[in-house]
């Protein structure tokens, strides 16, 4: 398909997240003749190297600090800021991500211009305390009324709009989240040389169980649930066992560990603290197990990574997560949510060798499924359909 010059804004909280998320879609339609722009804060949350060189792609980058905390001034100056330059452009469509970014956008008003918000995640609904969910439900309301068209990524924040919010139009994105990239995210592309040399490199014997991790290292995707979890199991003596950390810790957000938690990490040998990091296809090639149990998804890229790499996954049994894990057919949909279940669970797949490799055999055949050219091809036609409707 050919977009003929059509102006496509994306507008999205940070560098990092529009190159790990949306940059073989930003590409992509710059290939098929759109001018496409971008507006984000220079920050990369999510810190991986550039996956184009997108200035090369024809991609029009301007930077713009969209607030993390809630400032009135702050999000009342960004997003004066913003619509002068989507102004500028006069775009045919604006395509804005997460519901930080479509409030910012849209603090001071509507857009002119045809408008979709992609929730990556409703808050209300998984926040705890009655204040924070009326807050969140506020903000997230007035921002589902400020856009054209909303899209979520599951099918419980479809339910919720449609029941709660009658007035929004929302659809499903239809693929499995943002999907990965199934040639770069294939057990097939390494070696047992590679991965013997990896694992001496980080010192994992052959007999290692790895167990990894891959994100934020903050309280709400988890990540001090599975250093408890692990932990317990080095305290029971269990042997044998390492646990692999992807990732690194976000200024604005606590990990939830205690300062003596934080140590012991540090200078335990049996945990390997890789930072973050653009090839994380490498170590989840010696990953046995993957554990993520957090209950504030969207659709987590990690699992889908994590799958398309045929590793099986311990997760919580909550949106997002249970829309790719199937209780005991791809991996484990928690009970509780604890660092002792989690513990619990993990000896369950160690030690049950039948269960383990039977989910390995149900991976590998849902394995195509995960692949984000889905969700490219599906983003290309949803903007086709948009701009030829208009």
């Amino acid at each position: 398909m050919q977009f003929n010059h059509k102006k496509i804004v994306f507008v999205i909280t940070d560098y990092g997240s529009f190159n790990n998320f949306l940059g073989e879609v930003a590409v992509s339609l710059s290939r098929n003749g759109a001018e496409v722009h971008l507006i984000s804060s220079s920050t990369k949350v999510i810190k991986i190297e550039d996956k184009f060189d997108y200035k090369k792609e024809g991609i029009k980058i301007q930077t713009v600090e969209l607030p993390r905390g809630f400032n009135p001034l702050n999000h009342f100056k960004a997003s004066k800021r913003i619509h002068e330059i989507i102004d500028e452009i006069k775009p045919d469509v604006v395509s804005v991500h997460f519901t930080t970014g479509i409030f910012t956008t849209t603090f001071n008003k509507r857009l002119k211009y045809k408008t979709i918000g992609t929730i990556h995640g409703l808050g209300f609904p998984v926040v705890e305390g009655s204040l924070k969910k009326f807050i969140y439900r506020f903000v997230e309301k007035r921002s589902m009324n400020r856009v054209d068209e909303v899209w979520v990524l599951n099918k419980m924040d479809l339910d919720i709009i449609r029941k709660d919010f009658a007035n929004v139009q929302v659809k499903l994105i239809p693929t499995k989240g943002l999907g990965c990239d199934l040639s770069k995210f294939d057990p097939k592309n390494f070696t047992s040389d590679f991965k013997e040399n990896l694992k001496n490199t980080l010192e994992i014997k052959e007999q290692d169980f790895v167990i990894g991790f891959t994100g934020r290292f903050v309280t709400f995707k988890g990540y001090d649930k599975v250093v408890r979890a692990f932990k317990l199991l080095k305290e029971k003596g269990v042997q044998n066992i390492k646990l692999m950390l992807i990732g690194g810790p976000d200024d604005a957000h606590p990990t939830g560990l205690t300062e003596d938690e934080e140590r012991w990490v540090r200078e335990n040998e049996s945990v390997i603290n890789v930072g973050f990091s653009s090839k994380v296809q490498e170590y989840l090639s010696i990953t046995d197990l993957f554990v993520f149990p957090s209950e504030k998804e969207g659709m987590p890229v990690c699992i889908i990574e994590a799958l398309a790499m045929n590793v099986p996954v311990i997760t919580a049994d909550a949106r997002g997560c249970n829309d790719l894990i199937e209780n005991n057919k791809n991996g484990i949909l928690l009970e509780n949510n604890t660092p002792q279940e989690i513990s619990k669970q993990m000896i369950y797949l160690k030690d049950n060798h039948e269960v383990y490799n039977q989910m390995k055999q149900q991976i590998n055949n849902e394995r195509l499924s995960m692949d984000r050219e889905l969700f490219v091809t599906q983003q290309l036609d949803f903007f086709n359909q948009i701009l030829n409707h208009s």
